[in-house]
């Protein structure tokens, strides 16, 4: 896979700054620091930020663009083949908007996420654990055209080890999308979507070992569309996309509180506003079975490459020596199993399990749960 430069480059700071420097391991050794307030001189003096909002906005994006894309692209290929094909393709038993206009769905997803990277010797290690609630409503037009809005709120807690700290960010986020059927197999479809978050950040000092604090918001943006193809053959139903996903989030400034001590030694940060951003290509494929019984099991992989990422490196937050705190790969692949029950009232519950493959030293489990009724 390519590999561009490092997701994070920190900001130059002035050396007074930085505590207990690290000490570089010899080649393929990792200093594993001890970080807790009875042993505070080997907390890294950098902000959880710095390393761990590159990671939560790409997969907090990931999350939003494939929900987008269940609804507005592959839903209406579907109904609309069940339809014209009736029992073939198992879909129709109760899907719903083969017969009604109006669909009401509801998501949940939990995502845990990890990063084990170091940096000449020192580990920037963390782990994160996200949560995700999204509803919405659509409704299709003349068999062709479906409209639709969603609703959702999200929080994310972090666990950031070099520093003895963490970050709580929590939010609401509403996204509109719509989708043409192009053809009995091509649809597209388009969708954007705003967040309101607000961060708690705290961290241990290397100082006296007391704690330092920081709060502050963001407005978060994504814009995603798809092209989208489905094909089925026999019980076999075939899929495949080609997405663009664009994601941004503009993080306030803020001043960090602490200690007398922490003050005086100058490890309270000021850290100025930053502007994060994503830009991402999906291509993916997905082979499903009809079961018979309602039962559809289904399996998805899909290549996304960076085409572009930054951190905002002006605002700073870690120790001057840190010129990298995320590693140079810019691609990944995930794979989705899962499946969905068409029940015989109207409701369809889809459950899947996706795992991200391809990154350097960062694994991410997530699992899906999605019920969806016609209206």
């Amino acid at each position: 896979m390519s590999k561009l430069k490092p997701f994070f480059m920190a900001a130059a700071l002035p050396a007074f700054v930085l505590i207990a420097p690290a000490t570089l391991a010899t080649e393929g050794e990792l200093e594993e620091r001890i970080c807790n307030r009875e042993d505070f001189a080997g907390c890294l003096n950098g902000v959880s930020s710095s390393v761990t909002n590159g990671a939560g906005l790409r997969m907090s994006g990931s999350a939003l663009d494939d929900v987008a894309r269940e609804r507005a692209g592959k839903s209406v290929e579907q109904n609309t083949q069940a339809a014209r094909l009736g029992d073939q393709t198992g879909l129709n038993a109760g899907d719903g908007m083969a017969s009604s206009v109006f669909g009401l769905w509801a998501n949940y997803s939990y995502n845990d996420f990890d990063s084990d990277f170091a940096f000449q010797g020192t580990s920037l290690a963390y782990d994160a654990d996200a949560h995700n609630v999204l509803g919405g409503f659509d409704r299709l037009f003349g068999d062709r055209f479906l409209l639709g809005v969603a609703f959702g709120y999200q929080w994310l807690e972090t666990d950031t080890r070099f520093n003895g700290g963490g970050q709580d960010s929590d939010g609401f986020t509403v996204a509109p999308y719509a989708a043409v059927l192009l053809s009995d197999i091509f649809s597209i479809d388009l969708s954007g979507g705003y967040s309101s978050l607000e961060y708690d950040q705290n961290r241990i000092s290397p100082a006296d070992g007391t704690g330092i604090e920081a709060r502050f918001d963001s407005d978060r943006w994504f814009v995603a569309t798809n092209l989208n193809a489905f094909l089925p053959v026999d019980r076999f139903i075939f899929g495949a996309k080609v997405g663009y996903l664009y994601t941004e989030e503009d993080q306030d400034a803020y001043l960090e509180t602490g200690s007398v001590a922490s003050a005086n030694a100058g490890l309270l940060r000021t850290v100025a506003s930053r502007n994060i951003d994503l830009e991402q290509l999906v291509v993916g494929g997905e082979i499903a079975y009809d079961a018979g019984n309602n039962f559809e099991p289904f399996f998805i992989a899909e290549y996304r490459n960076d085409l572009s990422r930054s951190n905002g490196n002006g605002a700073g937050g870690l120790p001057g020596n840190f010129t990298a705190v995320q590693a140079g790969d810019d691609d990944e692949v995930q794979l989705t199993v899962g499946f969905r029950y068409f029940t015989n009232w109207g409701v369809t519950t889809s459950f899947e399990y996706q795992r991200v493959e391809g990154r350097t030293d960062f694994d991410s489990n997530l699992y899906m749960l999605t019920l969806r009724t016609a209206l």
